[in-house]
Parts: C-alpha cells; sequence; structure tokens
C-alpha cells in the first residue's frame, strides 16, 4: 500500500522536494481526491507563511480537473485552483465538468466563505521581517475530542485574526491526516502568533552575524535549504542537532540510559555484592536518532552535616541547690519560744544591752 504524506511532509518540506513527494505520491496511488487535498494543505501553508509556494503542481491541477471523475472532494475544492489555470476556456471546461449550473458554483463558493479570498492574497514579503521568525501555535480537537497542539513555522506576523479563523477552519476540512485512524484536524479551538527568532552570537567561538549563520551552517553540513531530512543518515541528523544546541548542552540518549539503569538493577538482584571499583562514572554514548539535551556539568554532590557533639549544661541549666535544715524538736521550740520572752523582760533587756556592750 503506497504511504501517505504525512503533516510534517506537508507543512515543513522545500517546494522543490514536496512538489516531487506530491507528484510520486500520485503516480502510486492515483486518488484524485486524496491529492487534491494535499495540495490545498500547501495552499494554506503558502497562506499563513512567508514562503513562496506558487505554482506548485500545476500542471498536476489542471490534469486531475479536467480529466479525473467528478467527486463530492473534487467539487469541493475545485473553485480554491482557478489561478492554476491561465486559459479561460479551460477552467470554463472544468466548471461545467463539476457543477451544473451558476447556481451551484455560487453555492460552493459560498461554502468556502472567506477563506478563498485569503488564499489568493499576497503574504509579506521575508525581507520586511528584518531577520525574525515566527510560528503559529495552534490548539485543535481530533474526531475522539482529544486536543492537540500544532505548530506552523515561518508564519506571516501580519496575518489577522479573521484570517487564521478562516484558513484554519477550511483545515478542519480535510480529511488526509489521521493518527491511528482518527482525525487530527476537527475543531479548531485557539490559535496565536509566536516570536521564535534564535539570537545566536558566538559558534564555536568565533562571531556570527544573523545574516551569515545559516550560510555558515549549511556548507558545513552539506545541507540546502530544501534538503529532505529523511534522506539523510542518522549521524547527519545528530550532526545537525549537535549545531543548533547551545553552548554548554550535551546529547544524551535517553533510551540507552534506561537500558543501563535496568541491567544495572538485574545485576544487583543477581549479585549478592557489588565491588566498589565497579562504581566508576562511565562515559555518556550518543546513538539513535532520539536523543534529550542536558547540560554538561554535574551536579555537586551534597555532604551531610556532621553530627554536633553534646555540650557541657550552663550554670542555668544546672539544678538548683537545696539547703536541707532537720526539723525542730517540741523542745527545741518551746526553749526558743521562752528565750524570747525572757528578751522582753527588763533583765532580758539589760542581759542585752551588756552583751551588745562587750
Amino acid at each position: 500500500m503506497p504511504k501517505t504524506l504525512s503533516q510534517i511532509t506537508l507543512f515543513t518540506m522545500g517546494k522543490t522536494n514536496l512538489e516531487k513527494r506530491i507528484l510520486k505520491a500520485h503516480t502510486e496511488s492515483p486518488n484524485a481526491d486524496t491529492t487534491i487535498q494535499y495540495l490545498v494543505a500547501v495552499l494554506i501553508r503558502q497562506c499563513l507563511c512567508v514562503s513562496d509556494f506558487a505554482g506548485i503542481c500545476n500542471d498536476l491541477i489542471r490534469e486531475i480537473l479536467l480529466f479525473a471523475e467528478p467527486t463530492e472532494v473534487l467539487r469541493k475544492f475545485c473553485p480554491l485552483f482557478c489561478n492554476a489555470f491561465e486559459n479561460e476556456k479551460e477552467w470554463d471546461q472544468v466548471l461545467k465538468r463539476f457543477y451544473k449550473n451558476s447556481k451551484q458554483i455560487h453555492r460552493y463558493n459560498n461554502r468556502l466563505g472567506d477563506s478563498k479570498r485569503y488564499l489568493l492574497e499576497k503574504t509579506t514579503p521575508i525581507e520586511a521581517l528584518e531577520g525574525q521568525q515566527y510560528k503559529i501555535l495552534s490548539t485543535f480537537e481530533d474526531a475522539m475530542g482529544k486536543v492537540h497542539t500544532w505548530s506552523l513555522r515561518d508564519a506571516d506576523p501580519n496575518s489577522s485574526a479573521t484570517k487564521i479563523d478562516s484558513v484554519l477552519e477550511l483545515m478542519s476540512s480535510l480529511t488526509i491526516f489521521e493518527k491511528d485512524n482518527v482525525r487530527r484536524f476537527v475543531k479548531l479551538e485557539n490559535s496565536e502568533i509566536d516570536n521564535c527568532t534564535r539570537d545566536i552570537k558566538i559558534r564555536k567561538g568565533k562571531i556570527v552575524e544573523a545574516t551569515d549563520l545559516v550560510k555558515e551552517l549549511q556548507p558545513e553540513m552539506g545541507v540546502s535549504p530544501e534538503a529532505d531530512l529523511d534522506d539523510l543518515t542518522e549521524e547527519e541528523k545528530l550532526e545537525i542537532v549537535k549545531l543548533l544546541l547551545p553552548e554548554g548542552i550535551v546529547l544524551t540518549d535517553t533510551r540507552m540510559e534506561e537500558l543501563k539503569e535496568d541491567s544495572a538493577n538485574d545485576s544487583d538482584i543477581n549479585s549478592p555484592e557489588k565491588p566498589i571499583a565497579a562504581t566508576a562514572p562511565k562515559a555518556e554514548s550518543i546513538s539513535g536518532s532520539t536523543v534529550s539535551a542536558v547540560k554538561g556539568p554535574p551536579k555537586a554532590e551534597t555532604k551531610k552535616p556532621a553530627a554536633q557533639k553534646p555540650m557541657a549544661l550552663s550554670a542555668t541549666e544546672k539544678s538548683p541547690y537545696v539547703d536541707y535544715k532537720k526539723p525542730k524538736s517540741k523542745k527545741q521550740k518551746q526553749v526558743e519560744s521562752q528565750a524570747e520572752l525572757f528578751k522582753k523582760t527588763p533583765e532580758g533587756k539589760r542581759a542585752s544591752r551588756k552583751r551588745k556592750k562587750k
């Protein structure tokens, strides 16, 4: 079964290679309904982006609309491709093939709404952006009601909200984008334009001007602006990713790290003792196309604070001194009482004065 073109191919590949892919897909599987939806997706991309895709597959469009069996899908999107026909007689022939009368033509034109007008408008020239890059970030519901995001790079920052809403509404009518047999773009929820410009100043220790950045990267990698990523080897893809990463970022294969952890856990269970020398750090390995970016310098080990020794108790924390006295007997209390009474008598007062004089 021929492989259908994915949304990544249709919305990221350059004009030359994309045209080759569409022609090849139609040759392998001459399904006019599918091919015409590919070309509608290209029109949407051209309408929302600053890239130029004008005139792509015009010969194929004329061939389909002039000779393919009329279907509801072709009848629905036919008005969008009037610019592919320079000869008015051919376009009139197409209208007669797909529509019974002028009322039906107007009805299908009205169904397209403002999207047809926006698709034929010119976008902002790349020179007017002054090196700034933008993307449209949108949220859609699929046929199962699940929400997913979709990003379109090289976006035109001057696109109005009405234009984006109308054009993405047209995209929700396409049935070629599926995941696990579920339609992807069914209902538009949110959409915004973000500035995604990368301001790279230094590359490999050398100062890089913004205008020369692309020119320096392409000869080094041997990749043209319209290069097909599917034709590159895994090593070439990794090299491209390395060049685009900021300084101080290291690539690590997350799948290999998980395998190492699993194998280490298995070895710990099977072997009763583990030598200390086996805990030496291993070098990072890079393989495969799935990689993650992690910062280079390792985290410093945190040392546990030493246990504090108990200090001697201060004077305030010690137990207070208790002066213990033996209780007085009854006889002693009587003697002391008599002595106090004697001091109050005249004789006792005289005796007290005599003791003081001595």
